[in-house]
C-alpha cells in the first residue's frame, strides 16, 4: 500500500511537471546546464580565445563549479513549489492519514530530489581525466542542497508566489558563493555560511590540487555537517508546519 502511494505521489509529480510549463522549464533547465558544461562551454571558450584573445581556462573550474551548483538550485526550487502547491491545496493532511503518514511523505519529498540531482549530475563525469576525485566530495555536498532548498521555500514561504521570490533569493546566494570563491583568503571565506560556498569551494580546491588533500576533506567535513545542520532545521520548522 504505501509503495503504491509513492507511486501515485510520484505520478503526480510527472503530471504536474508536465501540465507546469514553468515547472517543466525549471527541470529542463538542469538538464540543458549540464548539455552547456558538457558541450557548449568548451566551444564558447575556443571561441571567446579566437576572437577576442581571452583565455578562460583560469577560470574553467569556478565556471564548471557555479553550473554544478545551478542543479541543485533548480531541482529544489521545482520540488518546493511543488510543495508549496500541496500545501495550498491541503493534500499534506490527506497525505497524514492515509499509510503513507505524514512522515512518509516528508521523506519522500527530501529523498526525491536528491535522487534527481544526484542522477543528472552524473551525467558531468567525464569533464576531466579524472572525474571520481575532482567530483566526489562536492557531488555529495550539491546532492544535499537539492532538498535543503525545497525546504527553504516550502518552510519560509507561505504560496507559491512568495516561493518564487524566494527562489530568487537562492539563485542569488550561489551568485554570491561564486563571487567570495573568486576573492583571496581570507576574504573568500566571508562567503562560508552560503550552502553553495562548500561545494564550490571543494570543486576548485581539488581541481587546483588534482587530488583529494588533508585540509579538503576538514572543509567537506565542515560543509556536510553545515548542510545537515539546515536540513535539521529546516525539516524541524516545516514538520511544525503541516
Amino acid at each position: 500500500m504505501i509503495r503504491n502511494k509513492y507511486s501515485a505521489l510520484l505520478r503526480r509529480d510527472l503530471k504536474n511537471g508536465v501540465r507546469d510549463p514553468m515547472l517543466m522549464l525549471i527541470f529542463i533547465g538542469s538538464l540543458l546546464v549540464i548539455v552547456l558544461l558538457r558541450f557548449a562551454l568548451p566551444a564558447i571558450s575556443d571561441w571567446i580565445s579566437a576572437k577576442l584573445g581571452y583565455a578562460l581556462e583560469p577560470y574553467d573550474f569556478h565556471i564548471e563549479g557555479f553550473l554544478l551548483s545551478m542543479v541543485p538550485l533548480l531541482i529544489g526550487s521545482a520540488v518546493g513549489l511543488l510543495i508549496l502547491e500541496e500545501k495550498d491545496d491541503r493534500l499534506v493532511d490527506c497525505y497524514a492519514v492515509t499509510p503513507l503518514r505524514k512522515e512518509g511523505y516528508l521523506m519522500y519529498r527530501l529523498l526525491f530530489p536528491v535522487v534527481l540531482c544526484a542522477l543528472i549530475l552524473l551525467l558531468s563525469l567525464g569533464i576531466h581525466d579524472d572525474p571520481a576525485a575532482l567530483t566526489s566530495l562536492p557531488l555529495l555536498l550539491l546532492v544535499l542542497e537539492a532538498p535543503l532548498y525545497a525546504l527553504f521555500l516550502a518552510s519560509v514561504a507561505s504560496n507559491k508566489v512568495e516561493g518564487l521570490a524566494l527562489s530568487k533569493f537562492i539563485s542569488l546566494s550561489v551568485i554570491v558563493a561564486l563571487c567570495c570563491n573568486l576573492a583571496a583568503a581570507p576574504w573568500l571565506w566571508l562567503g562560508s555560511w552560503l550552502p553553495a560556498f562548500w561545494p564550490i569551494q571543494l570543486y576548485l580546491s581539488i581541481g587546483h590540487t588534482g587530488g583529494i588533500q588533508a585540509q579538503l576533506l576538514v572543509q567537506f567535513l565542515i560543509g556536510l555537517i553545515g548542510h545537515g545542520l539546515l536540513l535539521y532545521a529546516g525539516f524541524r520548522r516545516f514538520s511544525r508546519q503541516v
